[in-house]
């Protein structure tokens, strides 16, 4: 099969191609410049399918048995921290962060979208090859919060207990690139729909759960019908525990076999502590096991890029300062209720000295100050004056 190395390709590059079977994988060689057309071996079957949707996406992860998802520093935000809310921007790499660069994903919403209403705000994610982010594979359509719809967003309470519709994550997978306004994009036949069930008042209502449904009907699912695979996570994750606990999600198929863990992985050098301290970058780990499809490899990935947008968007989540309350807060973790995240913190609040000491002779106990104006003299009486005794 004679293939065109396409340009921004690099040799050793992970290059998806269409073969007689369908998408392929296929590494630059060396000695191979953008342009140039290469002869690839492949065998031969009558079927082919699209470069788009989840066959795409499984085909860029091949027979990899770990995923590396990094999520790129963007300087503007983390220097304002978090006041100026830029685009996220997501890496994929076959076998830890050193290994092949595969994947990109890049977030598209507004600008009042992102400061008034992150984490909760409405986005598109378009993921594509590496080598191409204009080929873009696969879309991922975030129902949220929008700042000039306020009550009447898609989603405008997301963040609270998850009693409704309108409190529940749902993102739309589409095939392709999809553009327009999130809740409002009218694409023919979703590929799939990833829903937070409602979970107040209901038993497992402090583990986070997600469900990846089956959306190529281009219909709703019913309650009552089963996901394609459910993912479950821990109660307590984020804040410092990322710094010495990793926080495991596990992915399990219809038939309840545990296939797919995606983990939040701790700092692993200097420049990864500053990184959790001072911005909202995350990195992830993606492991497949023995048993995993190449669906639900893909099912894995698109559901990461969820989970980082549910539990893991919070600027200066570690630690911060309450103006009003005049303190530190420190977030130790994050606890999973109904829902919502309840902050596990400690206050270390401020005097009135901008946080110096005392004073010593304002101290508890010390003496009167030299110049202290004297106390005034208590006389004691035993009997009454002359002029308060009784008259005859």
């Amino acid at each position: 099969v004679a293939v065109t190395v396409p340009e921004g390709a690099k040799v050793g590059s992970v290059v998806a191609v269409q073969g007689p079977m369908g998408p392929a994988q296929v590494a630059v060689p060396s000695g191979a410049a953008p342009g140039q057309v290469i002869q690839v071996v492949m065998p031969v079957a009558p079927v082919a399918q699209p470069l788009t949707g989840l066959g795409a996406l499984s085909a860029f992860l091949g027979t990899a048995s770990k995923v590396e998802v990094n999520q790129k520093i963007l300087w503007a935000e983390a220097l304002t921290g978090g006041c100026c809310e830029q685009q996220n921007i997501f890496d994929v790499k076959l076998d830890g962060r050193d290994g092949p660069h595969v994947l990109t994903a890049k977030e598209k919403s507004t600008c009042g979208d992102r400061v008034c209403c992150k984490p909760h705000h409405s986005f598109l994610l378009h993921i594509s090859p590496a080598y191409n982010t204009d080929e873009v594979i696969m879309t991922l359509e975030r129902k949220g919060c929008a700042c000039t719809k306020c009550c009447w967003s898609p989603k405008p309470c997301l963040g609270c207990f998850t009693c409704a519709d309108c409190c529940t994550e749902e993102v739309i997978v589409h095939s392709g690139r999809v553009d327009g306004t999130p809740g409002e994009i009218d694409a023919p036949a979703p590929l799939a729909v990833i829903r937070q069930p409602q979970q107040c008042c209901a038993s497992g209502g402090c583990t986070p759960t997600v469900h990846f449904y089956d959306q190529l009907a281009g219909k709703e699912k019913d309650a009552g019908d089963l996901p394609l695979s459910t993912t479950t996570g821990p109660t307590c994750f984020g804040g410092c525990s990322e710094l010495c606990f990793e926080s495991a999600f596990y992915l399990n198929t219809a038939g309840g076999a545990e296939s797919v863990a995606i983990r939040h992985l701790t700092p692993r050098d200097c420049g990864e502590i500053c990184k959790a301290f001072c911005t909202d970058s995350d990195n992830y780990a993606v492991e497949f096991g023995p048993n995993a499809t190449p669906e639900t490899k893909a099912q894995a990935i698109a559901t990461a890029f969820v989970l980082d947008t549910m539990f893991f968007e919070i600027d200066q989540g570690m630690c911060h300062y309450d103006v009003a309350d005049k303190a530190i807060v420190i977030t130790c973790c994050l606890c999973f209720c109904y829902g919502c995240l309840c902050p596990c913190e400690c206050r270390l609040h401020l005097n009135n000295n901008n946080g110096a000491p005392p004073s010593a002779e304002n101290a508890v106990g010390a003496p009167p100050a030299a110049d202290a104006p004297p106390a005034p003299e208590t006389i004691v009486r035993d009997e009454p004056t002359a002029a308060e005794q009784p008259r005859a």
